[in-house]
């Protein structure tokens, strides 16, 4: 399993603009901790019957989502530079209760992945948050092993929190909030949203309206909700191999495996 990264949850002000930044989002060895969410989703799916004809059932997908990012060394003035931990993409893992396995899907694109709100530049006492707004859109993409595709979008909104840290003697202010020794950071936002799109193959046993329709090309039609709960507790690790151990041991689940693996 690829080497499982995060992207920070916190920032500064440079030249009016907010930049992701490494304060609070690196561990005591300064690598970028690794921000898991609990995911779960719901809904229905226009696939198949157990007799072989197609019709519409329940789904649910029960799993995890792991940040992965890269990080950038950035030169804050001559000669100090800080760590950015900028997210690249999400790494999601689907409980497969049959096998006990968690299904990985490496690489998942996020669109949009923000926080803002009335507080996003109030000045914020040491020690103290703030409430902000948070929304994504990001997508789960992949083949089944009958040559169906997964190609589900997700969009969500929630709630996130901005912070400053108490101050500490002997340290620089921070940003708009001169505060001597504050540093200031986001804490990872949890969402609640809709999906749609398409989950797998589906038998060509239909009609359609559609001109030039092509059975063949059809894919099974899937929506629902879903939500991811910020999981402070998987969070805590810098590397791919305690993040493993740490799924595995919460789902029971025997190994993490790609889908194409499985259907070898």
């Amino acid at each position: 399993m690829k080497k499982l990264m995060m992207f920070a949850a916190a920032m500064t002000i440079v030249g009016g603009a907010h930049a992701w930044t490494y304060c609070g989002s690196t561990s005591k060895s300064g690598d970028c901790e690794i921000p898991v969410w609990d995911q779960k989703a719901s809904g229905k799916v226009a696939n198949w019957s157990s007799k072989g004809y197609k019709a519409v059932n329940k789904m649910a997908i029960n799993g995890a989502i792991i940040g992965n990012i890269e990080a950038q060394s950035v030169e804050v003035e001559p000669g100090v530079t800080n760590i950015n931990c900028c997210l690249d993409s999400f790494d999601v893992v689907v409980y497969d209760k049959s096998i006990k396995t968690l299904v990985l899907f490496e690489d998942q694109e996020v669109e949009v992945l923000t926080l803002f709100g009335k507080d996003l530049d109030t000045v914020i006492k040491p020690g103290k948050t703030k409430t902000l707004e948070s929304d994504v859109l990001w997508l789960l993409e992949g083949t089944d092993c009958d040559d169906g595709v997964i190609a589900l979008q997700f969009v969500g909104f929630g709630k996130g929190k901005r912070g400053i840290t108490k101050g500490k003697d002997n340290t620089d202010p921070c940003g708009d909030n001169s505060v001597e020794g504050c540093e200031e950071y986001y804490e990872w936002p949890s969402w609640t949203g809709w999906f749609t799109g398409y989950y797998g193959y589906v038998p060509c046993n239909l009609v359609s309206p559609i001109c030039d329709f092509d059975c063949e090309l059809v894919d099974a039609v899937a929506g629902g909700t879903w939500s991811a709960k910020y999981n402070s507790k998987l969070s805590a690790f810098d590397n791919a191999s305690d993040v493993e151990d740490a799924l595995l041991a919460k789902f029971k689940a025997y190994s993490i495996e790609l889908l194409d693996d499985l259907c070898d």
